[in-house]
């Protein structure tokens, strides 16, 4: 009897672990239904899902910068309404999660992919229901995200799955079939009103979220005064420390009702602190109100402050290309079109050149020569001593010749992927 009393209590054992699950119940008001959180395989995007919906992380309201409290809990998704349902034959879909209802914003920070290869549950999506992060390229998670309403494997390796919806299915099909506007958005809204969140075995209760690597927000203490130039510019005094990103909110309502997002500030790993940061307004229209916040992001956050010093390459479905931006000197380019051995060279036009950085990824975008214009979304996943890597989304625009004697031509208004991006790597120019 000892035997069969062991394999017993192992497959108990067993079972408990198995039903070690989180899950969130989602109550709409079309209906309720219920999905299974993948904790284990995407610790990072659950837990920030679980403390958004309980309210015991703090998010940033990107309408007026107001940052919530924790006491009391605000609840991110209470009260939201899916701004985007599309239901066309085999591409199906419902997303959530964004305050101003048109997919513009998130929480006041970002966070990376959790996609593994080794792990087709945390990218597949060739089942419907899956429950999935939304994203405007490698690195940009926040808060919205989407379920499936069908296969949809185009997504695959762009988006991290984190749960699936088990029960309820039926109200994610009625949601699907709400009439919507020119921009996908429900004509009568469709509302989350509570997200519930239900840890069932010792695994699920153990799952703490605030132990995963996501940000801190806080309100710096500042003061403010007039910006030595240009006119019409106020300077407000904080500290701003290394691998943090300022986000600010600027009012030149007297009533303070209207408030706008500034253009947010990436402070990479440095040995200095940023201490002030000046805003411009229109003459006869002075700023009343100022609102900072500060984002405290954890080592992994990789993203350079500036593209001077490094070499860019990357390949994709054109070739492979070099970039160099020295610190002093030309910038340039190396170019080998796919199955050709032969490589072309040229310039980069400085005066092009745009980077915008943030904590795990950046947007790059120069002209070569006046023949291409770059676009770069890049993708920050790790550092190797000190070359960094990612993943890199292409986009192009070829100045096309109208008068091949005079060399007159345009660019073409939208930009062309090129598909087949295979990463990128950046080397510390020696």
């Amino acid at each position: 009897m000892r035997p069969l009393l062991l394999t017993l209590m192992a497959l108990l054992a067993s079972a408990g672990k198995s039903q070690a699950q989180l899950y969130a119940d989602v109550q709409t008001s079309a209906g309720h239904f219920t999905c299974e959180l993948n904790f284990a395989q995407t610790p990072r995007t659950v837990a920030n899902f679980v403390s958004l919906a309980e309210g015991t992380r703090q998010w940033v309201d990107e309408r007026n910068g107001q940052l919530s409290t924790l006491s009391p809990a605000q609840p991110f998704y209470d009260g939201m309404a899916f701004h985007r349902v599309v239901n066309a034959e085999g591409f199906k879909l419902i997303q959530a999660g964004s305050k101003r209802g048109d997919g513009t914003d998130g929480p006041g920070y970002e966070f990376p992919d959790e996609m593994n290869l080794n792990t087709p549950a945390t990218y597949r999506f060739d089942q419907p229901y899956r429950l999935a992060m939304a994203n405007t390229g490698p690195n940009t998670n926040g808060s919205q995200f989407f379920i499936t309403g069908d296969a949809i494997e185009g997504l695959e390796g762009k988006h991290t799955v984190f749960g699936k919806v088990v029960s309820g299915q039926s109200v994610v099909d009625a949601i699907l079939g709400a009439e919507v506007d020119a921009n996908d958005s429900p004509v009568n809204h469709i509302v989350i009103e509570k997200i519930t969140i239900r840890r069932i075995g010792n695994a699920a209760q153990q799952f703490k979220p605030a132990a995963m690597k996501l940000p801190t927000l806080s309100v710096p203490p500042f003061e403010q005064e007039a910006a030595p130039s240009p006119e019409n510019t106020h300077r407000f005094l904080f500290s701003q420390g290394q691998r943090s990103e300022l986000l600010a909110y600027a009012s030149i309502d007297a009533e303070q009702q209207e408030w706008q997002k500034l253009e947010s500030r990436w402070h990479a790993p440095s040995p200095y602190t940023v201490r002030y940061y000046d805003v411009t307004y229109p003459e006869g229209s002075p700023i009343t109100g100022f609102r900072p916040i500060i984002a405290k992001y954890h080592p992994d956050a990789l993203t350079p402050m500036t593209l001077s010093g490094w070499t860019l390459s990357l390949e994709n479905a054109d070739g492979v290309y070099l970039f160099s931006f020295p610190h002093d000197g030309t910038m340039g380019y190396m170019f080998t079109p796919t199955g050709s051995k032969l490589s072309q060279t040229g310039t980069i036009d400085a005066a092009t050149l745009h980077y915008q950085a943030s904590p795990h990824h950046a947007i790059a975008e120069f002209e070569l020569d006046q023949q291409q214009i770059i676009h770069l979304h890049l993708g920050f996943d790790k550092k190797v001593q000190n070359n960094l890597h990612g993943r890199c989304v292409t986009k192009i625009k070829n100045f096309v010749i109208t008068n091949p004697e005079t060399g007159v031509g345009f660019y073409p208004g939208n930009f062309t992927e090129s598909g087949g991006d295979k990463g990128f790597s950046m080397v510390p120019i020696q």
